[in-house]
């Protein structure tokens, strides 16, 4: 388990880099994110309290990057694994077991992270991630394990839940086209909002014909929404 310390020199690390990669300064990310400056510096130095889930997505927004790599900072994923296959800095994963087995996630085709639903909503969820290795996508799954990470802030009294599961799907599992090297797979899932206003999250895995996990614990799809009445 990462001490606070640890977290805040991660996030700086992650800001400096993907300053660097994307061509933009500081402020620019944090005009990007939708926030000042200073607040940005304090996130960075781990002078500013603890970030809103909303915040920290407006951010991985800005960075180009998953929000679950940012929520690793200030969250414990029970129950995942936290040795073996580093957080990725990007949205791109070699295989666990064939390192010639490599994805990338493409993006959000439909519902972006905390897209605004109605109470009981029903919606469609699309991903599309891209076979960019030498091995061929065959009998793979698209696996629901909120059990396995469960999203908690650090606080005196120990940790507590700030992402909810209850965002309930019509299954738990989900066959993903097969993909020959090269060629793009397109996800979807079908999910149907809580009734009160909340914000709520569900993550899902690739898992190969055999059941196991295909990549580490930092390459998940995973959706987010905010339940909003009008």
């Amino acid at each position: 388990m990462s001490s606070y310390a640890d977290q805040h020199n991660g996030l700086r690390a992650i800001l400096a880099r993907r300053s660097r990669e994307l061509g933009k300064t500081r402020a620019g990310i944090a005009r990007d994110a939708e926030l000042s400056r200073t607040y940005l510096y304090a996130l960075a130095n781990g002078s500013a309290q603890d970030p809103s889930v909303r915040t920290l997505v407006k951010l991985a927004r800005a960075l180009q990057v998953s929000p679950l790599l940012l929520f690793r900072h200030y969250a414990d994923a029970a129950g995942a694994p936290m040795s073996g296959a580093p957080l990725l800095p990007t949205n791109r994963a070699v295989g666990l077991h064939d390192s010639e087995d490599v994805a990338v996630f493409n993006a959000d085709l439909t519902m972006p992270d905390h897209a605004l639903v109605l109470p009981g909503e029903a919606f469609r969820k699309v991903w599309e991630v891209q076979n960019v290795g030498n091995v061929p996508w065959r009998g793979r799954r698209l696996v629901r394990v909120d059990d396995d990470y469960v999203l908690a802030r650090r606080t005196a009294d120990g940790l507590r839940a700030v992402l909810s599961p209850s965002l309930a799907s019509l299954h738990r599992e989900i066959a993903i086209p097969d993909a020959l090297p090269g060629q793009p797979a397109q996800i979807g899932v079908d999910f149907s909002a809580p009734n009160e206003s909340c914000t709520v999250a569900s993550i899902w895995r690739i898992e190969d014909a055999q059941g196991r996990p295909c990549y580490g614990p930092a390459f998940l799809c995973h959706v987010i929404v905010t339940v909003m009445a009008r």
